[in-house]
């Protein structure tokens, strides 16, 4: 039933997915070119026009998504969706792999358009054009300074929290269309969500408070020192930038953990459509 759902969310979006992507490589294409010229401010220009459609690539994705999600479940197929049956956390589960998996492959696509403008870009910045030398090359620099699997832990750790936004996303669309925040029609997902973000940016703080330790080179090699959120305000423009702090992390995971189940349970208990 889950492939059978999944299909269906690939039918659903596959011309919006599309247009993203087909957006995304004529702006990096255009870029590129202008890039090429090495004429000053055109060649500006040019890489401002790639590096804006990289940025913006996943997260583009991942609110477009969000959005439908909201119309297909609360908005204006809800009714049909609702009515499937299924259960309705089965529905929920199935949007939300379709969410992640898609923005795995945009992250991807990101990288890998990235790769395909870098000798134009690298010409310009005057870095090394082969984009697999390069790679090697910060593959080889983040080896010698700590072991494989922390460098491994790392890179699973980035793509964790990028496929927590649309758990958040869905969250603040699921309990925004509640009673009796739907008679906001799509404000209520968006009220939800800006609730969210000021609750979540209290909770890291919070969590880099309990947690006063930090990454940072000890000796030449990745450790962790402790680090105090209250002493670098203190000391104001006089701060370290050369360490980052560890708190926030466990927060985050909590913070998806916590929307994943609300949402579940808003699909279990709360839906509503009037």
């Amino acid at each position: 039933m889950i492939t059978t759902l999944l299909k269906h969310e690939w039918l659903a979006t596959r011309s919006l997915l599309g247009s993203i992507g087909a957006v995304a490589v004529l702006l990096i294409a255009a870029g590129t070119a202008l890039t090429a010229t090495g004429w000053p401010g055109i060649s500006l220009v040019g890489m401002l026009m790639v590096m804006a459609p990289l940025a913006a690539l996943v997260p583009a994705t991942q609110i477009a998504l969000a959005v439908h999600y909201w119309q297909s479940s609360y908005s204006r197929t809800g009714y049909f969706t609702q009515s499937l049956p299924l259960s309705g956390v089965t529905i929920y589960l199935a949007k939300l792999a379709w969410a992640l998996l898609v923005s795995l492959v945009a992250a991807l696509a990101t990288a890998g358009l990235l790769m395909a403008a870098w000798p134009v870009l690298a010409g310009q910045l005057g870095g090394e054009r082969n984009p697999f030398s390069l790679i090697q090359q910060m593959w080889d620099a983040g080896t010698a300074v700590t072991s494989t699997p922390v460098l491994i832990a790392g890179i699973l750790l980035f793509v964790g929290l990028i496929l927590i936004w649309p758990i958040q996303y869905f969250f603040a669309a699921s309990v925004g269309s509640e009673t009796p925040l739907n008679r906001l029609g799509l404000g209520g997902p968006v009220v939800v969500f800006l609730g969210l973000y000021l609750a979540s940016q209290v909770l890291i703080f919070l969590g880099m408070v309990a947690l006063p330790w930090g990454l940072t080179m000890v000796d030449g090699q990745l450790g962790i020192e402790s680090w105090s959120v209250f002493a670098e305000i203190a000391a104001g423009s006089g701060s370290r930038d050369d360490i980052m702090p560890v708190g926030f992390v466990p927060m985050l995971l909590l913070i998806g953990a916590v929307c994943l189940l609300r949402t579940v349970h808003s699909w279990r208990r709360k839906i509503s459509l009037v």
